[in-house]
């Protein structure tokens, strides 16, 4: 749920660090990106409600505790496949949450330089693939009224 709800990367989320959560300022500091970049994650009040309720479980550095030598989740394939087999869903990767966000940033009219900087794109071309998705409402509103004007009803 906090890959969908903060577009971070799997990676960096199985890593997350309590000490780089501001519950306060409802953000998460990523010190180090896979573009070497630090990244400030805005938390909406949904993750900041799941965060808590899990703090308050909590005795490890790591908000995804593991008991391998990171300590923290290493890659959750056996959860995951669970996860999947019990909501009925077929052929979902945890990277597709991210790309959720970034799809619904679009559909809510957030422009490709907001879905970038919120999840850490460096160039444009990377957010281009939510640019176009913004453009369905559009496409479906200018086919509608298309659509109206050469009907025998109009």
């Amino acid at each position: 749920m906090i890959s969908l709800l903060t577009g971070a990367r799997k990676s960096n989320t199985l890593a997350m660090m309590w000490k780089d959560i501001s519950f306060e300022a409802a953000t998460w500091r990523i010190e180090e990106t896979k573009n070497a970049d630090p990244l400030t994650v805005h938390l909406s009040q949904q993750a900041v409600d799941l965060l808590i309720e899990r703090k308050l479980k909590s005795d490890s550095p790591f908000v995804f505790e593991g008991t391998g030598k990171s300590g923290h989740l290493a890659d959750p394939k056996k959860a995951w496949c669970r996860i999947l087999l019990e909501a009925g869903i077929e052929n979902l990767r945890i990277h597709d949450l991210r790309r959720t966000l970034g799809s619904y940033q679009a559909a809510t009219g957030a422009n490709g330089y907001i879905i970038g900087k919120s999840l850490g794109h460096r160039s444009q071309q990377s957010t281009a693939i939510y640019a176009r998705l913004n453009l369905d409402p559009v496409r479906d509103s200018v086919n509608k009224a298309t659509e109206l004007m050469f009907s025998n009803s109009a």
